[in-house]
Parts: C-alpha cells; structure tokens; sequence
C-alpha cells in the first residue's frame, strides 16, 4: 500500500459515531414495502424467500408486548437475571474486532449505560441471546409459520440493545433472517452482488476501503451497483435473504432493540456452483470446518438438481 493511501486510511473508524451505508456508492431505489395484514404465508415464501427477494413488513411484530414494555425505563431492568454481555463502545465492525473497548459485564449495568449515554457516544450489546425471562413478550409471525425450520448455521434468535451503534456492511452465507424492530427506528440498505460485479466491490469492502477517506480512489464510477434502502420503525420487520450483502445505521441517538429472527433455506435455493458466495462457503468450510464439507456439498448438489427439476434459474425473475 503506498504512502498516499496510508494517510488517507479512515480515520472515520475511530470517530465517536459512525454511520456506514453511505460508505458504499450506488443508485439508491426504495425497498419493496408491504403492509402484514396483506401478506399471506403463502406469499412470503413463494414470492420472496424462494425467490430471494428482499422486503420490508410494516407492523410485522406491533402487536407483541415487547414491542410496548419494553420501551418503558426500568421494565426490562427489572426481568433482568445475572446474564453477562458484552458492551462495545464502537459501531458493530464485520467480523467482530477483538479489543479493550470491549467489556465484559452485566446485562443489567449495559442497559443503564446504554439509557444514560450521550448522543455523542456509541454503544452496543451485539448479538446476545434473548434472556429467559424475555421471552414471553415476543410473538409469533402469522405470515412464517409451517416453513418456519431451524436454522443451519445461525442462532435461532440474537437481540441487538444499541445506542448510536451501525452495523458494518456484511451478508450471510446461510439460512433467512427476519430482522424485527422492537424499540427505535433504522435505516438499512442492502445489494445483491453477482459473477459481473463482485470481484469489483467485495474485496474492496472485505478490506474496510470503504472507510478511507480516499474510497472514491477505489470505487468505480460507473458503479453498476443498486442499493434498496428504507427505514424500520418500532413494530416494522425486514426479510434479508442469504447472499445480500447489507449495513444498518440508527436514524437518531436514541436507544433501540432489534432481534434477529433465523430460519432454514429452502432447498432449492441453497446454493449454486456458479456463485461466488457458494464458492466462498465451500473455500471457508475447507479452511476452517472440513467436517462440514461433506454435507455442505451435497446440499448445494440437491439444491442444482431441484432447480434443473423444476426448470428454475439461480436468480430467479
């Protein structure tokens, strides 16, 4: 890396709120919108997961209790065990950054620091599991229910308790997620990149180029890259498929929750020998969990088999 990129090196990583979506140049057009009450299971699954298409459902949790007491100061407080969890007074980096801003210790002390923090400072409980005692203020989705399988690789549920903390650019390799807005509002955007373009942006946004303040260097004008954009309200649900790559601000400074709902792929949508997800899920299971090689491959086998069946492309229209 030469000297002039060496100074440009963002410095944006270190300032006291970072905000990522914008980081990454495209043509922004607004996500698909759809109220709950209109949408069928049957159309859920069909229309979008099975075609990988992502959507935005207003008032998808709003009738769950969380979705009001937890809002209120002092009640999850109250419900609170001896869980440990770790604070990070940073944006969430992808993959996780290992240092001493991250701090080990009660849920209890981390939600009184996250209420108490200034709209200058950002913190974050990332990931955790939904404590016991939490459980019974979250609901079910009417439109998920008999496709609604365990995930492969993903906890079945993460919570997310933030103030002022987004959430870096990154996409799964596996499994669906329903990402539900329970306190707060946030601004998502989200791509799809393909053969044409990833050798393009995904080595550049692995590499945190994004966060130099010399990133229009390395980003092609001509960018060829659509971002579907739009905000989740309290209440609000976004379908993320595999294999969209997507980055998460909040809209102000004030705290929220999200949880992170998984749920197994249809088959015949795993994976495809042609994309370069699927070749990266193969490479990283080779690298690093080989027993999971075996399985790994015939999945994406079974998945090319129904598609040819059933006379379906990979990215279907």
């Amino acid at each position: 890396m030469d000297n002039s990129v060496q100074t440009g090196l963002n410095i944006r990583m270190f300032e006291p709120v970072i905000k990522v979506i914008d980081l990454i140049p495209g043509d922004v057009q607004p996500l698909t919108v759809i109220q709950s009450e209109c949408l069928s299971e049957a159309q859920f699954w069909e229309q979008y997961v099975c075609r990988h298409t992502p959507v935005l459902i207003k008032g998808a949790v709003a009738a769950w209790p969380a979705v009001e007491c937890w809002q209120r100061p002092g009640y999850l407080e109250s419900l609170c065990g001896h869980e440990t969890v770790t604070l990070l007074s940073t944006f969430n980096a992808h993959p996780p950054i290992s240092n001493p801003t991250h701090e080990q210790q009660p849920l209890l002390k981390s939600i009184a620091a996250i209420r108490a923090a200034s709209e200058n400072q950002t913190l974050s409980v990332p990931g955790m599991a939904v404590p016991q005692k939490w459980l019974g203020d979250i609901g079910e989705y009417p439109f998920l229910q008999k496709h609604d399988r365990p995930p492969l690789g993903y906890p079945r549920r993460r919570m997310f308790f933030y103030k002022n903390a987004s959430t870096e650019w990154h996409y799964h390799q596996l499994d669906e997620t329903l990402t539900c807005q329970l306190v707060g509002s946030k601004r998502i955007s989200l791509f799809r990149l393909t053969r044409a373009n990833w050798s393009t942006f995904a080595p550049l946004i692995k590499a945190n180029y994004h966060h130099m303040r010399c990133a229009e260097r390395f980003f092609a004008t001509d960018t060829r890259l659509t971002k579907y954009e739009g905000i989740i309200e309290s209440g609000d649900a976004i379908y993320i498929p595999p294999f969209w790559w997507h980055g998460v601000d909040s809209v102000d400074s004030s705290p929220g929750i999200t949880l992170a709902h998984c749920f197994r792929s249809p088959l015949r949508r795993f994976g495809d020998w042609q994309d370069p997800v699927t070749r990266e899920l193969v490479a990283d299971a080779l690298r690093f969990s080989k027993v999971r090689l075996v399985p790994l491959l015939t999945l994406i086998f079974l998945s090319s088999v129904i598609r040819t069946v059933r006379q379906e492309g990979w990215m279907p229209a």
